[in-house]
């Protein structure tokens, strides 16, 4: 996110924000209150035969979702919070995606473009959004 739209509502937010080209990293089994640090990244995309560019956006497996998201206490247990993420990222002024499902199936085919076009809600934090993979040959 560009510092002029630091804290702007997504109404404001030019849709450019809303695609990149990405890469998918593969975190499972990865606990859910274990910490990725900076070096598992780099290994990850060492292991995976990518590198990370200006403008990437990093899509990060870890199975949580899949495995844990129709327990009664997703979400509500002490010590599971979501809010940390979007603190980091909001001070870091990017945009940032979260639950996206079948990340595993972009394992081992490379670089793509990740298009994530959210509703135009004004005043608007935060919106569902329909994700797409493009794979460009």
């Amino acid at each position: 996110m560009a510092i002029e739209l630091k804290g702007k509502s997504i109404d404001k937010m030019p849709l450019s924000m809303s695609y990149s080209k990405d890469i998918c990293l593969n975190f499972y089994p990865k606990g859910l209150k274990e910490l990725i640090e900076p070096n598992e990244i780099e290994i990850a995309y060492r292991k995976a035969d990518l590198k990370i560019e200006k403008g990437d956006t990093v899509l990060i497996y870890t199975i949580q979702y899949r495995k844990n998201f129709n327990e009664k206490e997703w979400n509500i247990r002490p010590g599971i919070s979501n809010k940390e993420g979007h603190y980091i990222c909001g001070e870091l002024n990017f945009t940032h995606y979260e639950n996206r499902i079948n990340l595993h199936l972009l394992f081992g085919k490379g670089r793509f473009r990740f298009i994530g076009l959210p509703l135009i809600i004004k005043g608007g934090t935060g919106s569902p959004v329909r994700a797409y993979a493009i794979f460009e040959t």
